[in-house]
C-alpha cells in the first residue's frame, strides 16, 4: 500500500511546473479631472477654448521621433487653444503615456511661446504612484521647454515609490513640447 501512493506523489513531484502567464494587475482607475476641468486648469483665464487638430504628417512625425529620440503612436495631436478677447493665452494638449502597467492620462498646458504652464494628472490606473498628481511633483515641470532635458535623473526629480509613473509624466511633458514646436508654431514663426 505504501508503493501505491509513493508513485502518484513521485510523478506530482517531478511533474514540469505549468507555464506561468504574466499577472498583469487589474485596472485601478482614478479619475481627478475630466476634460474640461483639465481644460480650465491649464489654460487659466481664457474666455473660451478651441481645439485644433494637427495631422502627424510623414515629415512633422520624423522631426518628433529624431526630437524625442522614440516613436509616436499618434496619428494626429488635437491641440486646445485658450483664447481671451482674441488673443491666444496658451495651448494644451492631453497627452496619454504608458505608466508600470496602464496608461496615465494628463494634460500639460503651454504659454504661446511654448514653455510649460500648468500640469494636471486627469486618470490614473495604476495601484501605487499616484503621488505624481501632487504639486510637489508636477511644479517643476513650470517653465519648462523643449531645451530642457526633461527627464528623471536629470532636471526632474522621481518620486520613491512613483518611479516609473515620474518617467512616463516627463516623457509626455517632452513630447507636449516638442510637438508644440514641431506642428503647432512652426520653423518660421519660432524667435
Amino acid at each position: 500500500m505504501r508503493r501505491a501512493l509513493a508513485f502518484p506523489l513521485a510523478l506530482a513531484f517531478f511533474a514540469p511546473a505549468p507555464a506561468r502567464a504574466e499577472v498583469v494587475p487589474t485596472v485601478y482607475e482614478q479619475v481627478w479631472l475630466t476634460p474640461t476641468q483639465a481644460l480650465a486648469v491649464a489654460l487659466p483665464g481664457a474666455d473660451r477654448v478651441v481645439p485644433r487638430v494637427f495631422a502627424a504628417t510623414p515629415d512633422a512625425r520624423a522631426r518628433v521621433e529624431r526630437r524625442l529620440g522614440r516613436k509616436v503612436e499618434e496619428d494626429a495631436w488635437t491641440f486646445h487653444e485658450g483664447v481671451k478677447a482674441g488673443q491666444t493665452t496658451g495651448w494644451a494638449l492631453i497627452v496619454e503615456e504608458k505608466g508600470k502597467y496602464h496608461p496615465i492620462t494628463f494634460i500639460v498646458g503651454l504659454t504661446p511661446a511654448g514653455a510649460v504652464g500648468e500640469v494636471a494628472v486627469m486618470v490614473y490606473r495604476e495601484r501605487r504612484g499616484e503621488a505624481v498628481r501632487r504639486r510637489r511633483f508636477l511644479g517643476q515641470f513650470s517653465g519648462k521647454t523643449s531645451a530642457d532635458p526633461l527627464m528623471v535623473n536629470r532636471d526632474i526629480v522621481h518620486l520613491t515609490g512613483a518611479t516609473v509613473s515620474s518617467w512616463s509624466i516627463a516623457a509626455g511633458v517632452k513630447k507636449a513640447t516638442v510637438v508644440f514646436e514641431e506642428v503647432v508654431r512652426p520653423r518660421r514663426d519660432r524667435p
